[in-house]
């Protein structure tokens, strides 16, 4: 059995960081998404790859008017309201993406569209919380709704999910199930990275997950076949592509040189190996990160001529597990 390489992004702009960054703090990485993405489609184009843009919901409206339209009635009761971006829609953000780049990207959602092999998956409706205080399983269920709905009214039809910073429990996968959704990325199976609140996310465990991206301290967490869990296939994460720093110096090439070698042994022992991160992570220092992103793709196509190993979405990859038919995009 050839191995498989699932790379997924986590597509939200400033959806996904508004509850700890400002447009005045971090807008540069979010504007730098609109160079990063297409130069990462040209890329993927280049090496053959299938990837999966799991994509938030509020990113297919074109103005505001369609994002009021589409909100779901139940909204999360999140104890921290800055999770909620339900008030920032009504009075805070720009009318359509001339005037507010950093909260609106259909644009950017109809280039992901426009190439073959990329699969647009979703990310919920309003980047949804499903571990923090104050969410419920039925506001889940209404904001996944609205994420449906608004995706079809663009002609995608989602078949995977991303929970935001990894937050799931198996109730919330259920949900999925009875929204059409058939894979989710569950988290690679170690304490460093198990699921929990942003409250729970110590200090301790982040500097545990530093140091894992450029050394083995967890292992490595390749697998032979996705879990199912009720009627969802876990397409478990393998790693999290960091972002070039600087500041971290010799780290940043030992990372990408754990990833290649990760990789190298899921491709020669027949596995699935998943590499995943944000766009907005190419924002800064966009140059220095495709560099490293074409030595990791450059390394796949290697691995694919000698080992067989091919690229899969997401939705794929759940769907060979279970021996069915890839589905259409």
């Amino acid at each position: 059995m050839s191995g498989s390489l699932v790379i997924s992004l986590d597509f939200e702009l400033m959806w996904g960081v508004r509850d700890h960054r400002t447009t005045a703090d971090y807008g540069d990485a979010v504007l730098g998404v609109r160079q990063a993405l297409p130069a990462m489609l040209a890329l993927f184009k280049a090496h053959g790859i299938r990837a999966t843009w799991a994509t938030v919901g509020l990113l297919f409206a074109r103005n505001r008017r369609e994002m009021l339209e589409h909100c779901p009635e139940l909204q999360p009761g999140y104890r921290h309201q800055a999770l909620s971006p339900y008030a920032a829609i009504r009075s805070e953000i720009g009318e359509d993406e001339a005037a507010d780049p950093w909260h609106y990207g259909r644009s950017l959602v109809d280039q992901v569209l426009a190439v073959e092999g990329q699969e647009l998956a979703t990310h919920t409706f309003s980047h949804y919380y499903c571990l923090e205080e104050g969410q419920s399983l039925s506001a889940f269920d209404a904001d996944l709704a609205a994420a449906v709905r608004i995706m079809s009214a663009a002609g995608a039809a989602p078949r995977s999910i991303v929970f935001p910073r990894n937050q799931m429990t198996d109730a919330h996968v259920q949900a999925c199930a009875r929204h059409g959704i058939t894979a989710f990325r569950g988290n690679p199976d170690s304490f460093a990275y198990r699921a929990r609140s942003q409250e729970d996310n110590s200090p301790l465990v982040r500097g545990l997950r530093l140091l894992d991206a450029s050394f083995p301290v967890t292992g490595r967490h390749s697998y032979r076949a996705p879990a199912r869990i009720g009627a969802c296939v876990d397409v478990r994460a393998s790693r999290f592509f960091r972002p070039f720093s600087p500041r971290m110096g010799a780290l940043n090439d030992l990372h990408v040189r754990r990833i290649v070698g990760e990789m190298t042994v899921a491709a020669r022992a027949g596995e699935v190996y998943h590499l995943w991160w944000h766009p907005h992570n190419v924002g800064r220092h966009t140059g220095q990160q495709l560099a490293r992103l074409d030595t990791i793709l450059k390394a796949y196509r290697r691995l694919a001529d000698e080992h067989g190993m091919r690229s899969q979405t997401m939705a794929e990859c759940a769907a060979a597990s279970q021996g069915q038919a890839a589905p259409s995009n």
